[in-house]
């Protein structure tokens, strides 16, 4: 069962996790992750952050929410597991894709473009060019989002067209509407799995180079190679699915 959290409080009021009327005194540790929002201004970054913690901008496309950007605190209870997932909002006048990088030093990102501006998506395009050449998409969670898919009417970008570009960046795609709420919390959601399940593989390689032999496979990691190469087609691996690798 998938279930999220999204705390109320200001994230600049201290972080949402650390705050209880529980008097005990043990200590919880709490995976805490940093998301960068990438793409051109007014595709809708700072509305979806928005989005993840309020209904207050429903229905809206303000432009004046480009000047809450900055970093912001979400709680997220998935599996049974609470985590704090921090998104980190630059206009990206002010800070370049590289720079992004290598100051925060994220988890994920989330590539954003409006499926209503052609440029947008361009823009999109070379952010994730950029990636892929930095070999970041196979290190990392990357998901390209097409907002603003109320807007049918003006749509300028098909579904198509996006699914075929995160596909061949090895990256996930989901279309959202930070106006209606449509898919937002599905973004949500499919942030946290898609960190979670690339922390997991990565500790199974960890623990598979510890415990191999040097000279010949375990029977364990030869049960494992047979499982990937015998996958049910049951699970799909769609740029789609943001809930398998």
């Amino acid at each position: 069962m998938l279930r999220f959290r999204v705390s109320p409080l200001s994230p600049w009021q201290g972080s949402c996790c650390s705050q209880t009327t529980d008097v005990s005194t043990e200590t919880i540790d709490i995976a805490r992750y940093r998301v960068v929002l990438l793409g051109d201004s007014g595709v809708g970054k700072t509305a979806l952050v928005s989005q993840f913690m309020t209904s207050e901008y429903m229905n809206t496309y303000d432009a004046s929410l480009d000047d809450e950007f900055g970093e912001k605190t979400v709680c997220i209870l998935l599996d049974g597991e609470e985590s704090e997932v921090v998104f980190i909002d630059h206009p990206s006048s002010e800070m370049s894709v590289e720079n992004s990088l290598s100051t925060y030093e994220p988890h994920a990102c989330a590539v954003i473009y409006s499926v209503v501006d052609k440029a947008t998506f361009k823009v999109a395009e070379d952010i994730l060019n950029y990636l892929w050449r930095e070999s970041y998409t196979k290190e990392k969670t990357v998901i390209l989002v097409g907002n603003k898919v109320d807007l049918a009417r003006a749509r300028a970008i098909s579904t198509s067209d996006g699914k075929a570009l995160a596909a061949s960046r090895d990256c996930k795609f989901i279309e959202t509407s930070s106006g209606i709420q449509h898919n937002v919390d599905e973004l949500l959601v499919g942030i946290l799995k898609q960190i979670r399940l690339r922390e997991a593989r990565e500790l199974k390689r960890t623990r598979r180079k510890l415990h191999s032999s040097k000279t010949s496979l375990s029977l364990n990691t030869a049960k494992e190679i047979l499982a990937r190469m015998c996958l049910s087609d049951g699970k799909s691996k769609s740029c789609e699915n943001l809930h398998v690798l």
